[in-house]
């Protein structure tokens, strides 16, 4: 049966025809008193009270300010925002699809997840949205779907859904990239990106993503294209640390974009543990939505770890990994000991592509009561000459009389990059002419040192047993190396720090010149 409504929109649409259907739907509405209301606030509340029973958070008013005042034909900046798990991050972004339909901002979107199976999850909420009440009486075609001549739908599954007023969303997997998506007469006019990054992704599927975003995704979009890319940051160097500039990597991709957050769930978060059981002591909530017990309550039955990674944003926690569990120690520089020994190790790569593994390098000195104190980490993609160059100069820092580096790659080529490196250094006057040249040295995983988790869970140990210092300084950089293996790649940092840790432990290792070498380090 014909609503009161849509019987008022088909008699001015008989009267007027096909063409002012649009202007009948807005005399309909005015006539019955239902009158859209005139700001984001006001909209949501009438349409979705059930969606917005809590006051929004000054990023939520940032993101609606943004997408209330696009408008059709005109390109917006892309909009970023960076919201906890539990932030409402995925309802506004679905939200937002249902207020450009109906406000005629936009036509055609593509909503975009890591999967197909969480596009569709996405999509499907957008339907129900629609197919509201309140929606049914103000916008009764975004209400209804789309059917052909003999009555068949044309658009409302899963995956897709196409109303009659022809307003329409498809969901798009990563995984499936742009397969079977068929634009038609269609302009593809927004795009929301939700979900994309997960934490355990190493950097070639990062790199494969953004060859998705930036190749086949992002140039199927009109002119005017709207995006919307909204994530809570789980990834130090993911799709959405890039967009927020908090990644060693840039991208420039969306490169007007605007960016708010990384937000997170609570300010100055505090914890406790009591009985073996972690608890929230104390913080500030960032929304209304999600007060400090309910964030206790996703801590009871998630996880500290995984609160403090989804909701706080904290990128280096690895919950799993191999070193997650560690409470690492520290020391300033100036509190380190004479050291018996030092050693610097480099686990090198033989390109420096985009794409190439990362160097790294593990300085570390001994101290006389056994205990290992981490003087100096890197890790980054650079040429083999220049990694080799870095070592020298710490390695002259440290006092360190070796400088070792993992061949399996290379061979014995290592040698003379090496000695190319050593020259170099002194003709760029970073190296004195008279300084000694520490000595080249080299060994190979593949040597019965086993696969890299054995060889980790044998410095584990140590770290277990709180014989190893992170002296401050690149720590973080060790750190968060440590924390991620051996969930995501790049595990280069990882092996230079083995090669080093059993140089200074292996005391049969041919090492008996270094005894007796005193030294502290000093940072700069």
């Amino acid at each position: 049966m014909m609503t009161q409504l849509e019987r008022r929109v088909r008699a001015i649409e008989d009267v007027a025809g096909p063409r002012y259907r649009e202007a009948g739907e807005r005399e309909a509405v005015r006539s019955l008193g239902d009158a859209p209301p005139p700001d984001w606030p006001a909209w949501l509340a009438h349409f979705f009270p059930t969606y917005t029973t809590s006051a929004p958070a000054a990023h939520h008013a940032e993101l609606w300010a943004w997408a209330w005042a696009i408008a059709l034909g005109e390109r917006p900046r892309p909009f970023v925002a960076i919201l906890p798990r539990g932030g409402a991050k995925s309802t506004s972004a679905e939200l937002a699809c249902a207020a450009w339909f109906a406000r005629k901002q936009r036509r055609y979107i593509w909503y975009v997840s890591e999967t197909q199976d969480q596009a569709d999850d996405h999509v499907g909420t957008v339907a129900s949205m629609l197919e509201s009440e309140a929606i049914a009486r103000a916008h009764p075609r975004l209400g209804e779907r789309m059917t052909g001549k003999f009555g068949n739908s044309r658009g409302w599954r899963r995956d897709r859904i196409r109303t009659s007023d022809g307003s329409t969303v498809d969901a798009l997997g990563l995984d499936v990239a742009a397969r079977g998506i068929k634009l038609e007469e269609m302009r593809l006019d927004a795009i929301i990106f939700d979900d994309l990054d997960r934490q355990t992704d190493g950097p070639e599927i990062v790199d494969k993503k953004l060859c998705t975003l930036t190749r086949s995704i992002l140039p199927s979009g009109a002119s005017d294209l709207a995006v919307l890319a909204i994530q809570n940051l789980i990834h130090d160097d993911g799709i959405f640390a890039r967009l927020a500039g908090v990644s060693e990597h840039a991208t420039d991709m969306l490169a007007d974009r605007i960016v708010t957050g990384p937000h997170p769930a609570l300010l100055d978060a505090a914890y406790d543990e009591v009985d073996g059981r972690w608890t929230i002591a104390a913080g500030t909530p960032t929304w209304a939505g999600q007060d400090l017990d309910a964030r206790r309550r996703m801590v009871d039955t998630h996880g500290l770890s995984a609160f403090r990674v989804e909701c706080q944003h904290e990128v280096d926690r690895f919950e799993g990994g191999m070193f997650s569990h560690v409470a690492f120690r520290h020391c300033a520089p100036d509190a380190t000991p004479h050291f018996v020994r030092t050693a610097v190790w480099v686990d090198p790569a033989v390109t420096s592509t985009d794409r190439s593994d990362s160097h790294a390098i593990q300085a570390d000195g001994l101290g006389p009561d056994g205990t290992l104190y981490r003087l100096y980490s890197w890790e980054g993609i650079t040429s083999p000459r220049d990694a080799l160059t870095r070592a020298i100069l710490v390695a002259l820092k440290v006092g360190a009389l070796e400088i070792g580096v993992e061949t399996d790659q290379g061979g014995d080529t290592w040698e003379s990059v090496y000695d190319e490196a050593w020259r170099r250094a002194i003709e760029d006057g970073l190296v004195a002419p008279n300084a000694a040249q520490p000595w080249f040295r080299q060994d190979k995983a593949g040597a019965g040192h086993g696969p890299k988790a054995h060889r980790a869970a044998q410095m584990l140990t140590d770290y277990e047993h709180g014989t190893i210092v992170h002296v401050l300084g690149t720590h973080a950089t060790l750190e968060r190396g440590l924390r991620r293996f051996p969930l995501r790649k790049p595990f280069d940092l990882v092996d230079a720090a083995y090669w080093s840790w059993r140089d200074l432990r292996d005391m049969g290792s041919g090492m008996a010149e270094n005894v007796g070498v005193t030294g502290r380090w000093r940072p700069g």
